[in-house]
């Protein structure tokens, strides 16, 4: 039995060793190496210094200023350079109307003098020398019609030696009165005072622009102080983004520490984080750039250049109301461009009446009017035989005049100057070019009116978009601050992943960010508007005064003369011409 039990083992054994040698060999299975998960820093301790907006101290800074948009548009209006070359260009443009008047000055002049001469004779009965002082004066003036009348007054006494003379020694006075006046070329009052006419359009053009650049200087202030405005409040919505990216980050670091997030999870939030700390930075840098503008534009000195500026006109939505129609009607009344377009055809007109009656030949009615007087000693003759008796009779200077006033020894004379170019090319060729100056200053004001009217209709629709805009913004921003709130509940459930919360996020900012943008564009929009009217000085109160500039009254009366040239007849015709 224990021989057979053996066997059985070594058979056993046999067969074991036989099938492990039939048996192949298995080949080696490869195992995957596992990556080493990275070290995930806790948001406890961040990457890199935390980034702050260095405008939280402005408000604290006792060297702030605190300026609210009244205060920047009157310091902006009193301190602009562009406005006090404009106020100086308005006095030198009145002091050039004066001017003009000064073809109206009295002309005076005076001529006193003395002279003595001998020379030799052949004759007892002419004089070998002669001694005379003679005192002359005279007064001109230009008149409104174009003529130049003359007063003249002359005097002398003069005395002679030898032979030949009646009157030694002799007293001459005489008083003449003249004019010279244009019939046809040269006359009438627009011709005359064409200087005065342009120089005063001149001066309303310098007005216009004036009040042009006010407004633009207003309009300018007003958008740049906005600008600020939005760039302050942008650097809250971004904070307030960061904020919310932080917290994000906070939660997930606590999911992550109980095992309910991947450690990778924390990745995300750190990329938000550092986005909106690169916004907050490049958003605190524009509101720096945006206070060196409105420093720039106020001209604030030097010294006020490292003070931040504090805006404290808040920025809201007042709905108006805007006629288009109407708004037109009254910026083609207020605006100073249309004004300095119409005082632009005025003057091109002026000097189409001038050139056309430069076309008309020269007529000049010439008179004059004279009264002379003679005193002295006379020697007396004899009425029967003509011979001296040897007396003489002395008469002074005052009989002379009395002569003269008493208008004993009148002379006067008329007559006309004619004069007229045979082809007459030049004046012709002006007219012409005068009148298409005309007809182009006319093309030119139209043009303005329906540019005045296409910014009056646009500044209007752009009230009413970003007014809708404002709206639909504020719905957004409400809309996704919900929504935020929702998924961030979700995220705390496990129902939702970072990306989606941090999605929601951002979109709750950018709504902030267009909500801020659709208020500051509102109010760029009424201001624009207002500048498109031409009424944007009334309506921010700015007050300035304009230089006070009289003319001299004396020939302002000739304003009513108009009839007294040939100005208004061709003024008429052209006007009919056009229309």
């Amino acid at each position: 039995m224990t021989a057979v039990r053996r066997f059985s083992a070594v058979v056993c054994l046999l067969g074991a060793t036989s099938l492990a040698a039939q048996t192949p060999t298995p080949t080696p299975k490869i195992v995957p190496v596992q990556p080493v998960p990275p070290q995930v820093t806790p948001i406890t301790e961040p990457v890199t210094a935390q980034v702050t907006a260095d405008t939280d101290h402005d408000l604290s800074d006792p060297r702030a200023l605190k300026l609210s948009l009244d205060d920047a548009l009157k310091t902006a209006v009193q301190n602009n350079v562009g406005i006090q070359l404009e106020r100086y260009t308005l006095l030198e443009s009145g002091q050039s109307l004066r001017g003009q008047y000064g073809i109206f000055d009295w002309f005076t002049s005076a001529n006193i003098e003395r002279q003595s001469s001998e020379s030799p004779t052949t004759s007892q009965f002419a004089p070998s020398g002669s001694r005379a002082t003679t005192a002359n004066f005279g007064l001109s003036q230009l008149i409104p019609t174009g003529g130049t009348y003359s007063i003249g007054f002359n005097n002398s006494r003069g005395t002679t030696t030898g032979g030949g003379t009646f009157v030694n020694p002799a007293y001459r006075s005489s008083l003449g009165l003249g004019l010279s006046h244009p019939l046809m070329r040269n006359f009438g009052v627009d011709v005359t005072r064409r200087g005065i006419l342009i120089a005063r359009n001149t001066l309303g053009i310098n007005r216009d622009v004036f009040r042009g650049t006010l407004m633009d200087t207003a309009v300018t202030t007003e958008q740049v102080y906005l600008d600020l405005v939005y760039a302050r409040q942008f650097v809250d919505v971004v904070k307030e983004a960061l904020f919310l990216a932080r917290d994000q980050a906070r939660i997930t670091q606590i999911r992550i520490d109980v095992g309910a997030s991947a450690p990778l999870d924390i990745l995300q939030p750190r990329v938000q984080i550092a986005t909106q700390e690169e916004n907050l930075i490049a958003a605190v840098a524009a509101v720096r750039d945006a206070e060196d503008r409105l420093r720039a534009v106020m001209h604030l000195p030097a010294t006020d250049w490292d003070r931040p500026i504090i805006p404290t006109s808040p920025v809201g939505y007042t709905p108006i109301t805007v006629n288009p129609e109407q708004a037109v009607t009254t910026a083609l009344q207020l605006r100073p461009e249309l004004h300095e377009t119409q005082l632009t055809t005025a003057t091109r007109q002026i000097q189409y009446t001038y050139a056309r009656n430069q076309v008309l030949p020269q007529l000049d009615l010439k008179l004059n009017y004279n009264a002379a007087g003679l005193a002295g000693r006379t020697q007396e003759f004899d009425p029967v035989t003509g011979l001296p008796t040897g007396r003489f009779v002395t008469t002074g200077y005052s009989n002379a005049l009395s002569q003269v006033f008493g208008n004993d020894f009148p002379s006067w004379t008329v007559g006309v100057n004619v004069g007229l170019p045979l082809t007459n090319i030049g004046a012709r060729a002006e007219a012409k070019r005068a009148e298409l100056d005309v007809a182009l200053a006319r093309t030119n004001e139209e043009q303005t009116r329906q540019n005045i009217a296409v910014e009056v209709r646009k500044t209007a629709r752009d009230i009413d978009t970003t007014a809708k805009e404002i709206i639909a913004s504020r719905t957004a921003r409400e809309a996704a601050g919900q929504n935020l709130e929702a998924e961030r509940r979700r995220y705390e459930n496990g129902m939702t992943t970072n990306f989606q919360v941090l999605q929601i996020q951002q979109q709750l900012s950018d709504a902030r960010a267009r909500e801020i943008q659709a208020l500051v564009a509102y109010n760029k929009s009424v201001a624009a508007y207002h500048r498109a009217v031409g009424d944007l000085l009334d309506v921010a109160n700015i007050k300035i005064e304009e230089p006070k500039i009289e003319e001299p009254s004396t020939f302002r009366v000739f304003d009513r003369y108009n009839w007294l040239n040939y100005g208004s007849r061709i003024q008429s015709n052209t006007t009919e011409t056009k229309q």
